[in-house]
């Protein structure tokens, strides 16, 4: 039984990570490389069935002192919503090839897709392991993906091919090099992967290797960061990255995590709220 300042439901539901499934209130069953194991929440007591407490805390990022990079950010008043709305939330620790292949597989889709492609890939090409009456297919390794032919059957589309590369250069050791490598080599090392530009390289940082001052734009991102800080001119990505390192510096990749699950979920951008006032007339 752990009681750190935690939310199981807002972290594993903030689309950072794809392979759990809701067994009931506040009840998970979560594969992450090798571990399947269930988690579940009792007030503010986190219990896991299947997996040590080591494993937990790794996973969950149990470590981070949330309480002080909670503060932290507060002191920004623009980030209090995200924070209200979303208290308890942390980024995850991922195995580095399976976030590789899932934020891959996640360029022009969504997060159902995402969810559904990754699913396969593994009932395809991973072994299945069982806890209880839990039933789970392990995320293949790089060696799996060779065929971008049989890939395709899958429904991946183009991301076949960059996953079949992908899985080459990660067979070959590149995943472990960029372990040792600083922040911005890393970022360079990860993106001589082909379909891996920069949104894909920060949230493989920020998810795999706790780069926590790595700050992944996409959509949600780009929607939100341009009405709270640029007012709502559109600007270069690169732009939205410089201004979030010099506002949070290291504590960049938990404020994303909260402003993109918040910008998703509960966020309502000036444009709707201009349409919605309208249509109550």
């Amino acid at each position: 039984m752990i009681r750190p300042m935690f939310s199981l439901k807002h972290t594993l539901e903030s689309g950072q990570f794809f392979r759990w499934t809701r067994r009931g209130e506040g009840d998970y069953a979560v594969h992450t490389g090798r571990a399947l194991f269930r988690a579940r929440q009792e007030g503010g007591a986190l219990r896991v069935e299947g997996a040590s407490p080591e494993i937990a805390r790794e996973f969950f990022s149990l470590d981070h002192d949330l309480t002080s990079i909670d503060a932290a950010l507060r002191r920004d008043p623009k980030l209090r919503p995200a924070l209200d709305a979303y208290p308890g939330l942390r980024l995850l620790r991922q195995d580095p090839w399976e976030c590789t292949a899932a934020f891959i597989l996640s360029i022009a889709s969504n997060i159902p897709r995402i969810a559904g492609n990754i699913a396969d890939l593994a009932r395809v090409y991973g072994d299945l392991s069982r806890l209880g009456d839990v039933e789970s297919h392990e995320f293949p390794g790089p060696r799996a993906f060779v065929d971008e032919r049989e890939l395709r059957r899958l429904k991946l589309g183009f991301r076949a091919a960059y996953l079949v590369q992908a899985g080459r250069l990660a067979a070959g050791g590149l995943l472990e090099e960029i372990e040792g490598l600083p922040t911005e080599e890393a970022k360079d090392a990860l993106m001589v992967m082909p379909g891996v530009a920069e949104k894909v390289a920060d949230c493989v940082l920020l998810f795999a290797y706790g780069r926590l001052s790595a700050f992944p734009v996409d959509t949600w991102i780009r929607k939100v960061m341009t009405e709270m800080h640029f007012g709502g001119r559109r600007v270069p990505d690169r732009a939205i990255r410089a201004f979030a390192q010099e506002r949070w510096g290291d504590l960049a990749g938990y404020a994303q995590q909260y402003l993109y699950h918040w910008s998703r979920n509960a966020w309502t951008p000036a444009s709707s709220r201009g349409r919605r006032a309208v249509s109550r007339v």
